[in-house]
């Protein structure tokens, strides 16, 4: 039985592109950096990086890289950066350059404060992964915040084909969640204060197309869609297993509370650190016939809140070497073995503690897709040739000569007769074909078809003919692409019921089409991370 993965994209509703007029300001100058891995000088993807005694910051990119406002650095702020497994680190914006990207190394953490912790472990009574799982779980409740509270963040969603950036469209997003105990898709209102299409990177009109599963212009291998109505924002967030931990979310996880342990093969892992704290790590795991599951939980160790979530799912198979360089290109947590195949959809999520609770940092929602491309190599025109008495065909490129030369490629019919060939020239892009008994056909039945200088009634045929270049003619080709949405928290408030105005965005509609735009008179404090240009 063939797999299909239900990613429950809740009406993965597809737009065309609408360019926005809106301009917000003059732009702003931003510090740079990236961050590294001191050791193997790799970058560290979603780390944090704070204002000290402010609530703002931003995460840093696939890349290690983020930008934060020159304002800050002027009146003297610190940047604190940390991350799962790294020593945390203070920075005096004063310290960092303008008009260059600074590079900062963060020190991984594992060895080091591995030994402090063994001897406070040895008292303890070791805990099963399950267990772990089932306690995180079950301390929901507890450790997340059922009362009002509200974010705003940087949404972006874009494509990335081999490596470089297509269609990315940006937008600071004010969201005002009534809490946990509220269903998310009903209460949750999100304000829109800023969005734009960034021109700075390709725009691919056959990538962001609707998906179109009758035509199979563009689709989603092995993945079907549940249409419940939703946006790009509203989408991602509905793919937030923690929360909306007790309604289904997607294939294999479903409804977390209830089914996450009994649908997964759980592991104890090596523990990891978050500001000197330890934090348990579970790997849970699922196979069936044509698709592996690879997950982890990252899980506090004294109160046992839930940090973060990778899921990731794929088509069984073998690993090409382009889907391992994606991977690495991408820096995302799981290596792929060689029993994966490629990635279907990936989902990383991450929460903060404050004061006690654990509220939302960044959620990163990553599908694979693919789009059917043009053929490289097609005729683009067919014409007689009276002096010769043949007919021409041109192609796009060159035909190969071995492969154009043989008759038995072509098929050539007047008014619904097939023409039986004589031989066939090549002169670069064209093809000659001299059809049998040329004398009578030119001379009496296409006598009138010449006069008029057209092709009317003739047809040609070609198949299995490749240019010089290696491509067969009309055959299109499916290049894989990935889908990206995400959102970064950069800014929390408590017990924020938000505006009681109705200018929120309407979860139907496309964010970039017909919503209210409601900028604060503050707006300048948040700004875009957009990513570092790939050249």
């Amino acid at each position: 039985m063939q797999f299909i993965t239900k990613i429950s994209l809740f009406g993965f509703l597809a737009f065309a592109m609408l360019q926005t007029n809106l301009v917000f300001g003059q732009q702003r100058s931003f510090v740079e950096g990236k961050l590294l891995d001191l050791k193997t000088k790799g970058p560290i993807p979603f780390a944090t990086i704070r204002i000290k005694n402010k609530s703002k910051g931003v995460i840093s990119n696939f890349d290690g890289g983020f930008k934060i406002p020159i304002e800050f650095q002027k009146i003297g702020d610190t940047l604190e950066i940390s991350s799962l497994g790294y020593f945390s680190k203070t920075i005096v914006m004063s310290d960092l350059l303008v008009d260059t990207v600074n590079l900062i190394y963060l020190k991984e953490a594992i060895e080091e404060l591995s030994e402090v912790v063994v001897s406070a472990s040895k008292n303890r009574a070791k805990r099963s992964a399950k267990e772990i799982v089932r306690l995180a779980l079950e301390k929901i409740p507890q450790n997340f915040p059922f009362k009002p509270f509200s974010y705003v963040g940087y949404y972006r969603d874009y494509q990335l084909k081999e490596g470089t950036y297509l269609n990315l469209n940006e937008a600071v997003l004010a969201v005002f969640d009534k809490g946990f105990g509220f269903e998310d898709l009903k209460s949750t209102k999100v304000r829109i204060y800023r969005y734009k299409e960034n021109p700075d990177f390709l725009r691919d009109a056959l990538a962001a197309k609707p998906y179109d599963y009758i035509n199979r212009s563009k689709i989603i291998t092995h993945a079907t869609l549940d249409g419940q109505g939703g946006n790009e924002y509203t989408i991602l967030r509905l793919h937030n297993a923690i929360r909306n931990y007790n309604i289904n979310t997607y294939s294999f996880v479903n409804r977390l509370d209830q089914d996450f342990i009994k649908n997964h093969k759980l592991s104890l892992q090596e523990d990891t650190y978050l500001n000197d704290n330890p934090i348990y790590v579970i790997k849970a795991s699922y196979v069936q016939d044509n698709a592996t599951v690879i997950g982890k939980m990252y899980i506090n160790k004294g109160n046992f809140a839930l940090h973060k979530m990778e899921y990731a799912v794929y088509e069984k198979g073998s690993t090409s070497k382009y889907l391992e360089e994606q991977r690495a290109k991408l820096n995302l947590s799981e290596k792929p073995k060689k029993k994966l195949g490629r990635l279907l959809y990936e989902i990383i999520v991450e929460y903060q503690a404050v004061d006690d609770k654990m509220y939302l940092n960044y959620i990163s929602f990553n599908n694979a897709f693919e789009v059917q491309e043009p053929p490289k190599f097609k005729p683009i025109s067919a014409k007689t040739n009276i002096e010769k008495k043949c007919f021409e065909l041109v192609f796009n490129n060159p035909p190969l000569a071995e492969d154009a030369i043989k008759k038995g490629k072509y098929k050539l019919y007047y008014q619904e007769r097939k023409l039986r060939l004589d031989r066939v020239e090549v002169k670069k892009n064209k093809v000659l074909l001299y059809p049998s008994n040329q004398k009578v056909i030119f001379d009496t039945q296409l006598i009138q078809l010449l006069k008029e200088r057209t092709t009317k009634g003739v047809a040609i045929e070609v198949k299995d003919v490749r240019d010089i270049y290696g491509n067969m003619v009309h055959k299109s080709e499916a290049v894989s692409h990935n889908q990206f949405r995400e959102f970064f928290v950069q800014e929390l408030k408590l017990n924020d019921h938000g505006p009681q105005d109705h200018l929120y965005m309407i979860k139907t509609r496309p964010i970039y089409s017909g919503q209210p735009i409601v900028a604060p008179k503050n707006t300048t404090d948040y700004w875009m991370n957009t990513p570092l240009k790939r050249e």
